[in-house]
């Protein structure tokens, strides 16, 4: 410390070291040194041995403290300093807000505890070990990680990504030799955000039992108070609190002796001198050039401190200049001085509750704050635009048509929401025993729907009940027995776009519930649907072991206020939501249903009588989108019962697969239900006895959704129910389709289960049984249709005398003496002669649409074949439409473009041969193929379509271009034939081969290698290998240079 050097210069006599004890001293230079906290504790402590151990418990803690502070840097290298330089920032900012008198004033309990707040405040930044080892395989860690990847803050998220993808891409093979070092960077920047969130709570923690974190007993053995340690705890903790909390504390406490302390004097304190340690020293500079780039984030709160130009604190004003660089220091700087107004200004109104009785005077004044951008006062506030949104106009939003297109879709909503309520009642009974004899297993653990008896579902359920309001208006209500709602738990659904994931307690309820069962909300809005048709509802609800409550709620477009009140209305457990709707809503209806026979059979416009019409329009809409549903669904006109949906029965399923994914029961005509309990879904699956395409119902927890009409299947339907997949991630908003993207997870669910039933089906379907149907053949045709082409040459090998019943034309155009002609053959001895057969894969581009039929353009493709027959290695071209796709599934052997070369037409033709080995690109068939498809990639308009209107092309990937082949192809890049094995996108544009064509291949091969546009595509080869066996950047490179060369020999050759 500066004073004891100091101290060991000064004059040995009594009267100087007396004086210098007193911060009476002047030195040789006429300096006058300010009066210390530390000083102040070793002067009152002498005076009075009393309270010596508080001086010497501080000196050992001290030392201590210093050790263990040193250690926060490895886990927050990117942040300011938080070590001993910050406690002591912290101290002397303290001792220049209350001067010298103050502090000779202070107790000797309040001076201890003022030095150890500064230095443990923050000691919840030392992170054990093992507690993050602990910590990372927790599942609320893992939650935060997946969580991480949609953060605003860049830099997190894309660490986060990097951490959550790492298994998968080091399973794919993808070789980085420097994994570890961007491993440790996104593990150390993950580490400190979660950590830090809380380091206010985990120093309370630490402080209250710092002998287990840190072997170190702050009290040692007794000597300080325990109740000193746990006041210590608060005033550490409070640090980043709001500051009315602080006037939570006792004004006056007893002191270690027979002095006082004083707790809110103190919080503030801490809290006023950790906010003012803004000067430039806050950071070290070296931290970047060991532990890499700062986050923007991170680099911000840097330029921040190093933005300040002039800092002065004094008991009587604080006075701040910063000059920032940019718009993001500037903002988060004047975030700081908001902060710091804020604090002085609690301060100053406080005083009086605050500060010990003996310190008089006021608390600082703010002065001149002065906040410059770039040296220029930012007086238009340009630095502070935002885009923002007002409340009323978000809620239009929610309440709009962008949303929900149907205004009655509020009852499908509601009742979704009383759904819920009732799958957590269920589950909270499940769990408390009291289905024991009803469910054929001892243990709820992964709990399955046919495990449970039907008759428990029906213990609970929902009533939508219509009744007249008035002469002019009709009430809905939507009763359910579900867990109701208590008061403090209204106050979380007030919170529009809160679901169950954000009340953490019920989210931990949830998510302990199996994934069938989990409720269907996701978005936090259903209730605001209401809002589409009407101005208000009211709500009566009783949870266990709550009041019974009654509230009324008003949409924004009224003001948006809640009444919310005790109520003794509804004494059974459960909720109702009313809604009151007027009887002169328009709305459309189907051609088909209860409403178009009310409106057709009995409703007249003039009979004044409105409200049946609106009772079958809710009856419709109930029905259109509630099919299946777990609890029973009752529908009332007035009193009387209308309708009910029923709940979904689950058949007891008392097969299993081997490896325990699937339980299923096979029905008749090879019907077979399954239940997934990898994906907690429902499917019923039929073989048909054709081989087309089929329209299937697909459905999430009940509800049909839109996109079933797209799912089409050739040879099998099938319904489907998706149960274990997040709402959220799912379903669009409106819940009527699956999210982009969610398609591919929804098809191999499917195809996991379709092929799980081949697998059963496949003993049954080819049984020994000598006479089949016309039915059964059909069916045993569509089976093989679907079969790999692996397993359809063993199945046509092993059942041999079962498919020689089976014929099946398919229309070729088949080689006889050199010369292709029109014919059909059957299936079986295309598969015998597959070497020598091809299928015309754009047969699509040589059918005539004219009329309502389509028309193969026979004569066309025959003459095309005859005009190239020397070169083209087939016997056989398949050009049945139907049969193509028997074969699309399986993998290329040889590929052959066959132009036109009639000028006046662009069509060309694509032959496909295919195999079983799926380990080779395939091969380009004739001589020509390769050099047409490498034109292509260079011809502005090749008239091979291949990427008309596009800068840059691609071909299918072939043999011999593995090392530049990618699985991925970018948007804006077009491909009329998508290789199932890959394809190779070209390193040169359209633009750079007219612009460097004219030089030699050396310098044209230099110049496209050179670009960054050649590197982006390296890395995106790199990212996106075709398969498991990945190649370096290098390989990639070198690949991609000889295919340049390619390119060009091809190009020059043309004279493209």
């Amino acid at each position: 410390m500066l004073w004891y050097i100091f101290f060991q210069e000064a004059l040995h006599g009594k009267e100087e070291v007396a004086d210098f004890l007193r911060g009476n001293i002047v030195t040789k230079d006429n300096i006058v040194l300010p009066y210390k906290l530390e000083q102040h504790l070793t002067e009152i402590c002498k005076e009075n041995p009393t309270y010596i151990n508080l001086l010497s418990v501080w000196n050992i803690n001290k030392k201590m403290c210093q050790d263990a502070l040193s250690t926060v840097v490895i886990n927050y290298p990117h942040y300011t300093r938080h070590d001993v330089s910050h406690c002591e920032a912290i101290i002397t900012n303290i001792e220049m807000l209350l001067g010298e008198e103050a502090i000779r004033l202070l107790s000797p309990t309040d001076t201890w505890l003022l030095l150890h707040a500064a230095y443990l405040h923050d000691i919840g930044m030392v992170i054990e070990c093992k507690r993050i080892e602990d910590n990372w395989e927790s599942k609320e860690f893992q939650d935060y990680l997946h969580a991480a990847e949609n953060s605003l803050d860049d830099s997190l998220a894309e660490n986060a990504k990097l951490i959550n993808s790492f298994e998968e891409k080091r399973d794919k093979g993808k070789s980085v030799l420097a994994w570890p070092v961007r491993v440790r960077y996104a593990v150390t920047l993950l580490i400190a955000d979660y950590y830090r969130k809380e380091h206010a709570v985990d120093s309370r923690s630490y402080l209250e039992d710092m002998g287990n974190a840190f072997h170190i007993d702050l009290g040692y053995n007794g000597l300080i108070q325990q109740r000193l340690i746990n006041l210590l705890a608060d005033i550490a903790y409070l640090h980043t609190e709001s500051n009315d909390k602080l006037l939570e504390l006792d004004y006056r406490t007893n002191g270690f002796n027979a002095d006082y302390a004083h707790p809110r004097f103190l919080a503030q304190m801490l809290r006023m001198g950790d906010l003012l340690d803004a000067d430039n020293n806050r950071f070290n500079a070296s931290n970047e050039i060991v532990f890499g780039e700062i986050p923007e984030s991170s680099r911000n709160h840097w330029e921040k401190h190093m933005s300040a130009r002039h800092i002065l604190i004094t008991p009587d004003i604080i006075e701040y200049r910063a000059d920032c660089s940019k718009p993001e220091v500037y903002r988060e700087t004047r975030n700081f001085l908001s902060w710091l107004k804020t604090e002085v200004e609690f301060w100053a109104l406080n005083w009086k509750n605050i500060m010990p009785e003996n310190i008089k005077g006021s608390a600082p004044k703010l002065g001149k704050c002065e906040l410059l951008l770039d040296g220029v006062p930012d007086i238009q506030g340009l630095s502070d635009l935002q885009f923002s949104i007002s409340t009323e106009k978000a809620f239009e939003v929610i309440e709009g048509a962008n949303i929900y297109e149907d205004k009655f879709v509020f009852l499908r909503e509601v009742i979704q929401n009383a759904l819920d309520a009732c799958k957590i009642q269920m589950w909270r009974d499940v769990s408390e025993n009291r289905y024991r004899s009803w469910i054929a297993k001892e243990s709820v653990n992964n709990l399955q729907p046919f495990q449970i008896k039907n008759d428990v579902f029906e213990n609970y359920g929902v009533d939508v009940i219509l009744r007249k309001y008035d002469e002019n208006h009709f009430k809905v209500i939507i009763s359910d027995n579900g867990i109701g709602i208590s008061a403090e738990q209204f106050k979380k659904i007030c919170n529009v776009g809160v679901s169950y994931s954000g009340d953490k307690k019920r989210s931990e309820e949830v998510e302990s519930m199996p994934l069938w069962l989990r409720p269907t909300a996701g978005f936090g809005i259903g209730l605001q649907s209401i809002f589409l048709i009407a101005d208000e509802f009211e709500i009566y609800s009783k949870a266990a072991g709550n009041d019974g409550i009654y509230a009324k709620v008003t949409s924004r477009r009224k003001n948006g206020y809640v009444q919310i009140s005790k109520s003794d209305v509804r004494n059974e457990q459960g909720t109702e939501i009313h809604v009151v709707l007027p009887s002169d809503m328009t709305f459309s209806y189907g051609f088909s249903g209860n409403t178009a026979e009310f409106i057709s059979e009995q409703f007249d416009p003039f009979s004044g009588e409105k409200q049946m019409l609106y009772y079958m329009k809710i009856w419709d809409v109930l029905r259109g989108t509630i099919e299946n549903t777990l609890f029973p669904i009752k529908l009332f006109f007035e009193d009387e019962q209308m309708d009910i949906i029923k709940s979904q029965k689950f058949d007891e399923l008392e097969k299993c697969s081997d490896d325990g994914r699937y339980y299923y029961n096979m029905g008749d005509d090879y019907q077979m239900s399954i239940w997934d309990c990898k994906t907690n879904s429902s499917m019923s699956i039929y073989l048909r006895e054709r081989y087309e395409r089929y329209n299937n119902q697909l459905y999430f927890k009940g509800m049909q959704l839109k996109n079933a009409p797209y799912m089409v299947s050739k040879g099998i339907w099938y319904a489907m129910d998706l149960y274990g997949l997040d709402t959220k991630k799912t379903l669009t908003l409106d819940r009527k389709n699956l999210r982009k993207g969610q398609m591919k997870i929804v098809d191999e669910i499917l195809d996991d289960a379709v092929q799980f039933y081949f697998s059963i089906i496949k003993e049954a379907v080819f049984s020994s049984k000598t006479e089949k149907s016309d039915k059964e053949c059909g069916q045993i045709y569509t089976f093989w249709c679907i079969a790999s082409l692996e397993d359809k040459m063993d199945l046509l090998s092993r059942y041999s005398d079962i498919f020689s019943h089976i014929n099946v034309s398919v229309e070729v155009m088949k080689k006889a003496d050199n010369s292709f002609q029109h014919t059909e053959i059957d299936y079986k001895d295309i598969i015998n002669n597959l070497d020598k057969t091809a299928v015309a894969d754009n047969i699509d581009d040589y059918i005539d649409h004219n009329g309502m039929q389509e028309k193969l353009e026979v004569k066309y493709i025959k003459d095309l074949l005859n005009e190239h027959a020397d070169d083209i290695p087939f016997d056989i071209v398949i050009i049945d439409k139907a049969f193509r796709e028997v074969l699309i599934k399986s993998m290329e052997d040889r590929i052959m473009l066959i132009p036109n070369n009639d000028s006046s037409n662009n069509k060309f033709m694509y032959l496909i041969s295919y195999r079983n080995n799926t380990d080779e690109l395939p091969t380009d068939a004739g001589q020509s193929t390769k050099r047409y498809l490498l034109e292509a990639l260079l011809k502005s308009d090749d008239g091979y379509h291949y990427h008309d209107g596009t800068l840059r092309g691609c071909i299918p990937a072939l043999k011999g271009y593995d090392t530049i082949s990618t699985s991925m192809i970018p948007f804006g890049i077009r491909i009329e034939y998508f290789g199932k094995k890959g394809n190779v996108i070209s390193p040169v544009t359209i633009a750079q081969w007219q612009k460097y064509k004219h030089l030699d291949k050396k310098e044209f091969v230099n110049a496209i290698v050179s670009s960054i546009e050649f590197d982006n595509l390296i890395k995106h080869v790199s990212d996106h290998p075709i398969n498991e066996k990945s190649y370096t950047q290098e390989q990639i490179r070198a690949g991609y240079i000889d295919f340049i060369g390619e390119l060009y020999d091809v190009g020059s050759d043309a004279e493209i």
